[in-house]
């Protein structure tokens, strides 16, 4: 008669002896092990507040900015200046107020503070603002340069948004805006190399036909003809 015997089972042994070390180690190290996650979960929490916080103030940022964007098409100026002047200070690094900054000057152009937006957009353009936001402000600013009777530096400030501008009938725009203050400030071979660009480069925008209409009468229909 044979008797069969089960064979001991190591893995279960070793996998037992693990759990054991394991086990041992995390009470001796307990201490530490709960100082480290408790300082996952603060940096974790901490993250979640900073996001949140930011959240929240681009959503109340914003819906003030449509207040006083209301305001001023309600024909309060000076209210709306003051809610937009708010929203810059107490709202600051938001998308909001950076949008308030043109918002602000573009109040002050209808106000006819025509040299104070001047100073605002130039003082904005300083920070070197993201791209969306820059092209906009030097559209503006040239803008109230050409209302303050300052040409050139208009023209300037389109070329610079023309430049800048990441669609083709923008860049075109900007430069028929250019062109325009050129002819004004007397620069007549800087504005007609502004039409020419737009002809050229941008022959499918819709600025296409207008530019070659003042070619034509800046040159005196020789360029016209030849374009």
């Amino acid at each position: 008669m044979s008797t069969s015997t089960a064979s001991p089972k190591k893995p279960v042994v070793a996998a037992t002896e693990q759990e054991t070390d394991l086990l041992a180690w995390f009470r001796a190290h307990q201490k530490l092990v709960m100082t480290v996650a408790g300082a996952i979960t603060v940096v974790a929490l901490g993250t979640w507040l900073v996001m949140e916080t930011r959240s929240r103030r681009e959503v109340q940022a914003a819906v003030q900015l449509d207040q006083a964007r209301s305001v001023a098409e309600a024909g309060n100026l000076p209210l709306a200046a003051s809610q937009l002047q708010k929203i810059i200070e107490t709202f600051d690094g938001t998308n909001a107020a950076t949008e308030a900054v043109v918002t602000l000057n573009q109040v002050r152009m209808v106000n006819g503070q025509n040299e104070l937006a001047v100073i605002g957009l130039q003082n904005y353009l300083k920070t070197n603002p993201a791209k969306v936001y820059r092209v906009p402000a030097q559209g503006l600013l040239g803008e109230a340069l050409e209302n303050a009777g300052r040409p050139v530096e208009a023209a300037e400030a389109y070329a610079g948004a023309s430049a800048d501008a990441d669609v083709d009938y923008l860049k075109a725009q900007y430069l028929l805006f250019a062109a325009r203050a050129y002819r004004n400030a007397g620069k007549q071979d800087d504005a007609a190399k502004a039409l020419l660009t737009i002809i050229d480069k941008y022959p499918k925008t819709s600025s296409v036909t207008e530019a070659k209409v003042r070619l034509s009468e800046l040159t005196q229909g020789k360029m016209a003809l030849a374009n």
